[in-house]
């Protein structure tokens, strides 16, 4: 056009152009007539260009407050006096969903967008995870989960807060992945619960024991209580081609391990060991005949729970280093001063301490007898096996459990009784760290 602009075609060329787009629309919704204001036509000389003038006055045709910028189809026929555009289809978009496993604090996240979280993405109802799937693809539906004295290889087992902690971990690694299982208690304890009727008097020495663990350290405070503890992620992949290195028998693998749970206990898990380790008859009886004589009311006393160690459960040592016994009468003062008012019965791993103590502490309620550490392969005596599990049930029916240990782990004995009575629980780590 020789640098001119022709008004005229251009208009007729954009009505065109407007009238061909709302033929192919079907969908539309009403808007608001537009606001227009009358156009002030200048005066322009012929050859002067119209992208030159900066006195025009260019007619407002849609109004919209706080829009940066935008753009849509028009559809300039009319409908009840009122002007067209198309319909805005929504797409569903699936979206991450939080679960209360996902252990991750959104309000950490700043502007920093490569943050890598950890979320549950459910692509389509087949999804899980490629490890657990391996497991499946070996044919295993079911995991049956045994705590016996001694495994393949001669590997013996472990102690009755070890077994207790691996079967929140085998609910919890079953439920969680979507398997079956079964838990066989074939061992000699198995006597003292109600809902075990094996006699423990015979072991397969065909299954395997998973050995390794997933504690990686615990967490004090300043006064060297244990306030939690952190796990190895890493095992669980370790775990996983255990299971798929075992013989399956009808979909179904035998196995014991000693791993924590990962995530937190429910009240359904525990309701359900509730269950399985509830006291037989024989030995609920004598329970409630102890505190009867101690003149204790079940819910109604506290334990204090000493742990000294091994040595003086399983080698019999009989002294005790003075530093070491000291803390624990300063810690045992302090604890009666704050519960003058409540019946608290001593639980230890051997004797020694006990007669020590009860010099010292005369208002503590003692009970004096043989106990044995079940699993490391000890030579277990009835009578000894019998009383360790009447501490443990007495501790069942405590309504708070103070334990003292000199391990830095603390003592699965008392803590994971607390874990399934739903006992309020305080454990303190005595010695160095």
């Amino acid at each position: 056009m020789n640098n001119k602009f022709n008004r005229r075609q251009f208009e007729f060329n954009e009505l065109t152009r407007l009238q061909n787009i709302h033929k192919t629309t079907r969908n539309y919704i009403p808007i608001i007539k537009p606001i227009i204001r009358p156009v002030i036509k200048p005066i322009i000389k012929p050859e002067t260009s119209l992208l030159n003038q900066s006195n025009i006055d260019i007619p407002v045709i849609y109004k919209f407050n706080n829009l940066a910028s935008t753009s849509f189809k028009i559809d300039l026929s009319r409908e009840n006096y009122q002007d067209k555009i198309p319909k805005i289809a929504f797409k569903e978009v699936p979206i991450p969903q939080y679960f209360e496993t996902d252990k991750f604090d959104l309000n950490s996240i700043n502007s920093n967008i490569c943050t890598t979280i950890h979320m549950d993405i459910f692509a389509s109802d087949s999804f899980s995870d490629p490890d657990v799937n391996e497991v499946k693809k070996k044919g295993i539906n079911k995991i049956i989960h045994v705590y016996q004295a001694i495994y393949k290889s001669n590997t013996y087992t472990t102690g009755l807060g070890d077994f207790i902690r691996s079967c929140f971990y085998i609910i919890e690694f079953c439920s969680k992945y979507n398997f079956q299982y079964h838990i066989i208690i074939n061992h000699p304890i198995s006597k003292f619960f109600k809902n075990f009727p094996l006699d423990g008097s015979s072991y397969n020495n065909n299954i395997q024991m998973f050995t390794e663990s997933n504690f990686d350290k615990c967490v004090y405070d300043e006064q060297n209580y244990i306030k939690k503890f952190t796990l190895i992620q890493q095992t669980f992949g370790r775990f996983l081609k255990y299971l798929c290195s075992l013989p399956v028998i009808n979909n179904s693998v035998f196995s014991y391990n000693i791993l924590f749970p990962y995530d937190n206990i429910t009240i359904e898990q525990c309701n359900k060991l509730r269950f399985l380790f509830e006291p037989s008859n024989e030995i609920n009886d004598k329970v409630n005949e102890i505190l009867t004589n101690l003149s204790i009311v079940k819910k109604n006393y506290f334990i204090l729970h000493i742990r000294s160690g091994d040595g003086y459960l399983i080698d019999k040592k009989n002294k005790f280093d003075p530093i070491y016994f000291q803390s624990v009468k300063d810690e045992i003062t302090k604890f009666i001063s704050k519960n003058k008012d409540v019946n608290i019965l001593l639980i230890a791993d051997n004797n020694i301490i006990k007669l020590l103590l009860k010099e010292i502490f005369p208002n503590i309620k003692f009970l004096i007898h043989d106990i044995t550490h079940i699993g490391e392969g000890v030579q277990l005596q009835e009578n000894r096996l019998e009383n360790t599990m009447i501490d443990f049930f007495l501790m069942s029916n405590a309504s708070f459990i103070f334990s003292l240990t000199s391990y830095t782990h603390g003592t699965g004995f008392s803590y994971w009784c607390s874990k399934i009575f739903n006992i309020p629980y305080e454990c303190k780590f005595i010695g160095s760290l």
